[in-house]
């Protein structure tokens, strides 16, 4: 008899992507939401939102808009380089994961985030994965990626350099112009090539893998309730835009989340390579993770070989609510050069993913809920 994770597994590779906003998305969602409707008690809703297709909206938002200010900069200096300094600013905040206004340019599909919950009380537990597939990019390339973070800084030195030299305006000469008018615009085509080649990627680890885990976990945890707590599963949408799903369910539940002894476990990619919990993540400053989920992670993870990881590039859905003074936790799993396979490529297929490894996530999501919430069990 198939496992839980193998039989959710199955059943949401049916598509071939799960783009944001795409009609794939929408059908797998749906179809997690009727896997999960025999489970007594339970309230599922859908939070709605608008948000872009990509991050490559962005990408040539700043690309094309430095473009224009090189060349107009003589003719209105001091607005121009005042727009250059909102791109170069708005890219800083973009790649060290804070909110940044266009990230959510082109907000024209509709998506939404899954919301299950089941149970009451003063503790409320949340289970995130991200349900959409990334667009195919040419930086996780196998014999691209080990240099991604060198292509994080590479292009924000072009961005900077692009957008000083919009202040200096007229005084620039033609081929200097040209030259990073050049650089600019190849750095969002090599962005941006893998994606008109071959669109969305199967995402089957990244992250059709961390959804069935913490659904999973779920299932397990609302069929043997931990007292006086809520269990709530969240699904989210446009995480590879950006983690704007998470954003939005961060802005609109925040307040609540603040007033209640509120934990976060997410998991993101965890169905090739070797099951980490995540202590420190990086863009161009470093986030640490350190409570009571990461404490107990490493308690439990030791005996097991599950060890702490540090993701050098980027971050999880997670981020939001770990600024937000919400104890949180990301699971993720990685090869041997602390590098996560195959995601982005369209070689992220179901075939490559083992769900051996995602019920090893699965059972660690929710040992940990459970140790954190039988040792906070008592009531102040």
């Amino acid at each position: 008899m198939p496992s839980l994770e193998a039989d959710l597994f199955a059943r949401l590779s049916e598509w071939p992507h799960r783009g944001v906003g795409t009609e794939e998305e929408m059908e797998a969602r749906e179809s997690l939401m009727a896997a999960l409707m025999d489970e007594p008690g339970l309230d599922i809703t859908e939070e709605g939102f608008m948000a872009p297709a990509s991050y490559l909206n962005m990408v040539w938002t700043i690309a094309g808009g430095l473009v224009l200010c090189l060349w107009v900069a003589p003719f209105a200096p001091f607005w121009v380089g005042l727009a250059a300094l909102g791109l170069f600013v708005s890219h800083l905040l973009f790649f060290d994961w804070r909110r940044s206004p266009l990230a959510w340019i082109g907000s024209n599909r509709v998506t939404a985030n899954l919301v299950a919950s089941k149970g009451a009380g003063r503790r409320l537990l949340i289970l995130m994965a991200h349900l959409d597939s990334a667009p195919a990019s040419f930086a996780y390339r196998p014999d691209q990626v080990p240099h991604f973070k060198q292509s994080v800084w590479l292009g924000t030195a072009i961005i900077g350099v692009a957008g000083l030299a919009c202040f200096i305006g007229g005084g620039l000469p033609f081929w200097i112009k040209a030259g990073l008018t050049v650089a600019l615009i190849a750095t969002a085509v090599m962005t941006s090539i893998d994606f008109w080649r071959f669109g969305y990627v199967p995402g089957a680890s990244d992250n059709l893998s961390g959804v069935v885990a913490v659904a999973a976990a779920a299932r397990r945890l609302w069929r043997d309730m931990p007292p006086d707590t809520e269990v709530r599963l969240v699904v989210t949408s446009a995480e590879e835009a950006g983690m704007l799903g998470a954003q939005a369910y961060w802005q609109t539940h925040r307040e609540a989340l603040k007033a209640r002894e509120a934990y976060l476990i997410n998991v993101d990619t965890v169905g090739v390579g070797d099951l980490a919990f995540v202590i420190e993540t990086a863009g161009f400053t470093k986030q640490a993770y350190d409570n009571a989920l990461t404490a107990a992670a490493a308690r439990l993870g030791a005996p097991i070989g599950v060890g702490p990881a540090r993701h050098h590039v980027g971050d999880f859905d997670s981020v939001w609510f770990n600024r937000g003074g919400v104890a949180s936790l990301t699971l993720a799993a990685y090869d041997e050069k602390g590098l996560m396979p195959r995601i982005h490529t369209p070689d992220d297929r179901p075939e490559h993913v083992s769900t051996e490894k995602i019920a090893k996530a699965a059972a660690f999501t929710e040992a940990i809920a459970r140790d954190v919430l039988a040792t906070t069990g008592e009531t102040p």
